[in-house]
């Protein structure tokens, strides 16, 4: 056999192990998340979400902590303001509204009203209070009735001032804050006008009960990745943006090469069998 011959065949061997062993644990992984894609319709993992936080962040979703804003200081315990992310308000349990998060402000607005008629037992008027509940969420406010009912919507296209980040009840006024500015709010009208009320402190949320936290959960539309797609961007390697992908295009040529080092293995086989015969 030539000296020369039989030097090339054990450097193409010795590379060919040498890509093989280097590459072996990725071919293996992405022939399992090919299969895995190949029946993800039977085995239902496009229906899987996954909402670990940490996966959240990776993939940029914005969420929001299970915090909320309580509703008055004479307000019940269930009365609670919360956005838990995707694009339901809710009221205590409930989702009331549409609106995109974050809640930035939440409060309760006590009106007392006159009561018409008079009582036949009494000359004085009968009071009356007219509650409604605010929710300033990402550049809306959201106006309610104490049951959830949708009053009015406001939004940066029909009066509310842009770039508005806090909302305070002050006794019967409304005020928000607005590129570092406090205007006040004319529930009436719902028009907003510059004032000279200094504000000390806007709504702040607060941690939700444990029990609200768990109802809410199971019926709010919160944020997830499908087990699909994370398999998907796993495979392609897009999990990892584009040095990712580059790798995983990188284990692609290595298949490539070590499928021709492998031909060559075998033609060299046939070869040294012809020169032995």
């Amino acid at each position: 056999m030539p000296l020369k011959l039989r030097k090339t065949i054990i450097l193409n061997l010795r590379w060919h192990r040498r890509i093989g062993l280097s590459i072996m644990v990725m071919v293996i992984f992405l022939a399992i998340t090919g299969l895995l894609l190949n029946h993800s319709p039977g085995i239902g993992l496009s229906k899987q979400t996954l909402r670990s936080q940490w996966l959240l962040d990776w993939y940029g979703f914005q969420t929001t902590a299970f915090s909320g804003f309580k509703l008055g200081k004479q307000a019940p315990n269930k009365q609670w303001l919360s956005h838990p992310g995707g694009h339901e308000l809710f009221l205590s349990a409930e989702p009331v509204a549409n609106c995109q998060a974050p809640l930035l402000g939440a409060s309760r607005l006590d009106i007392p009203r006159n009561k018409a008629p008079k009582n036949k037992a009494s000359n004085n008027k009968a009071p009356q209070v007219q509650s409604l509940l605010l929710a300033l969420c990402q550049d809306e406010l959201v106006i309610l009735t104490p049951e959830g009912e949708l009053v009015e919507k406001l939004s940066v296209l029909n009066s509310l001032p842009e770039n508005t980040s806090g909302l305070q009840v002050v006794g019967q006024e409304v005020f928000l804050r607005s590129n570092e500015k406090i205007l006040s709010l004319n529930i009436d009208s719902l028009e907003t006008q510059a004032s000279q009320v200094d504000v000390k402190e806007w709504s702040q949320p607060s941690p939700l009960p444990q029990e609200l936290i768990e109802r809410i959960s199971q019926k709010a539309e919160l944020p997830g990745v499908s087990m699909e797609t994370l398999i998907l961007d796993l495979h392609s390697g897009r999990f990892f943006g584009n040095a990712g992908v580059l790798f995983i295009d990188l284990i692609g040529l290595l298949v490539c090469v070590l499928a021709l080092t492998g031909l060559w293995a075998w033609y060299s086989h046939h070869r040294l069998k012809k020169l032995g015969d």
